[in-house]
């Protein structure tokens, strides 16, 4: 407690999946930098198993293996590890192939267990990255989308079954969702206390044009980034050309007079959906809706288009039916993209390193409205410290989000706690609620207090606000509903014809 700092409030705003389970890895005795390597490589595990069982829902293993190892050293996920050390976004990637197996399993198998397997995977998916239920909307609404329709005739589209289908599965989407809300609900709702705040947050120049698919240069450095590798952001040469591929396949299709939809189809739109929101064609609908401006960079759309590639490209070679091809495909990717697994000029910092920092690491954008940048603020040993008047602590109990303190007061003190106010703060004076001060100039967004003469005990809590306490209600009401689902799913499967198979 040598920093000042916000505490209480980082499981607020944090990526709180990975960040208690690198909090758990450290218990277990690993340094924080070894936490980071063995969460990230768990996410990179995790995923790429998750989507080769998502493929093998269509396609035979070497195929769907082909697939994987282009997922797996993809261009953007090397860009993601080595250069952006974005671990809650590698991590993310692990639900979006368990939330369409899910949709897979209940529309196409009619298993309620797809409709568990969704809700469950939505929940942690927004507990590990929220930004991601928006960008992996742009696959998961339109493979639902691709179910629905599959195989049916333009006059059969819409259905009662259908409409079933579609109510059931928003039902148990809105349930995974419902269970994060008390994550989700103060991350929106509370946003507006910081510098971040509310309103459109596209930044400008952040969309990616033609050349840039055509980009086969990874840059050792740049005019401004000598150090570290060049955060230059590309989707890749091979990811670029399964679009080519896909072209040509269904037009071979169409020349066979077959216009069937299947999951290649899925995969080219998908693939031209995202790519058009990439592109600053797309800027309008980033500026006029402010949801979809959360994403800041339209290039992370990469995040939802590197599932795409490999799947056209294990339709390509499942019509090809020659595995010399697969082999060849995987010796190509080894070749192009094996050299680019390294970082440049890392820098070692002892473990102490990682527990403290004067700066915010996301930057001022996410300091309360009414402080100024962390990094002008001294760095205190102490927690409490007597600013105006005559006394003495003369006990003190500091905890991560509360302190409790014995004062003697021989006049009137004015008391600072070196921590940043945020709503949830509560002050007690001998158990009487007292008001909190945190506008002083002098101690800019700081906590601030009087004392009156006398012996007290002073009592500083992180409380849930009324926002909070709501959201975690809610959050009670869809575990509650969840569970009573899950137990009375026979009546539910019995009511809408869904088999009961639910492992």
């Amino acid at each position: 407690y040598n920093q000042l700092t916000c505490q209480g409030l980082g499981g607020l705003v944090a990526h709180q999946l990975t960040n208690y389970l690198g909090a758990t890895v450290m218990l277990l005795g690993f340094a924080p930098e070894n936490a980071y390597k063995i969460v990230s490589f768990l996410g990179i595990s995790l995923s790429s198993l998750s989507f080769y069982a998502f493929l093998r829902l269509y396609f035979k293993p070497l195929p769907s293996i082909a697939g994987i190892v282009l997922y797996t050293f993809t261009t953007y996920k090397i860009i993601n590890f080595y250069i952006r050390g974005a671990m809650p976004e590698i991590f993310a990637a692990t639900f979006l192939p368990l939330i369409l197996i899910g949709m897979y399993l209940f529309i196409k198998k009619r298993k309620i267990a797809g409709l568990f397997i969704t809700s469950i995977s939505l929940f942690l998916l927004a507990l590990n990255h929220p930004m991601m239920l928006l960008i992996y909307s742009f696959i998961y609404l339109p493979y639902l989308a691709f179910l629905l329709v599959q195989d049916k005739k333009i006059k059969d589209l819409v259905s009662l079954n259908q409409i079933k289908d579609i109510i059931l599965i928003g039902m148990f989407s809105f349930l995974g969702i419902g269970l994060a809300s008390y994550y989700l609900l103060p991350l929106n709702l509370e946003i507006k206390y910081f510098y971040y705040g509310v309103g459109n947050h596209l930044t400008p120049n952040s969309f990616l044009g033609a050349f840039d698919y055509l980009k086969f240069d990874w840059k050792y450095f740049t005019n401004s980034e000598v150090f570290p590798r060049g955060h230059i952001i590309f989707p890749g040469i091979i990811e670029f050309a399964s679009l080519l591929f896909g072209i040509g396949l269904i037009l071979f299709k169409w020349l066979k007079k077959d216009r069937s939809i299947g999951i290649l189809e899925f995969g080219m739109l998908s693939s031209v959906l995202i790519i058009f929101f990439i592109s600053s064609y797309s800027n309008i609908f980033y500026e006029k809706i402010n949801i979809l401006s959360n994403i800041q960079f339209p290039w992370r759309m990469l995040s939802a288009f590197i599932f795409l590639p490999p799947i056209i490209y294990a339709a390509v070679f499942t019509k090809l039916n020659k595995n010399i091809f697969i082999f060849v495909f995987i010796i190509i990717i080894i070749v192009i993209q094996f050299p680019q697994l390294y970082g440049k000029n890392y820098i070692k910092y002892p473990n102490d390193f990682y527990y403290s920092s004067k700066y915010n690491p996301h930057s001022v954008l996410m300091n309360p409205i009414w402080t100024g940048k962390s990094e002008d603020y001294p760095v205190k040993s102490e927690k409490a410290e007597i600013l105006e008047g005559t006394g003495t602590i003369l006990d003190k109990k500091v905890n991560n989000s509360s302190r409790v303190y014995k004062i003697k007061a021989d006049t009137p003190l004015k008391i600072v706690d070196y921590t940043f106010y945020f709503p949830g703060w509560n002050l007690y004076i001998d158990k009487a609620l007292t008001p909190i001060e945190f506008q002083d100039p002098a101690q800019r967004g700081v906590i601030t207090y009087q004392v009156l003469p006398g012996e007290h005990t002073i009592t500083l809590k992180f409380e849930d606000t009324r926002v909070r306490e709501y959201a975690k209600i809610l959050s009670l009401v869809s575990l509650i509903l969840f569970v009573l689902l899950f137990i009375f799913r026979n009546k539910v499967t019995k009511l809408f014809k869904i088999k009961n198979e639910t492992t």
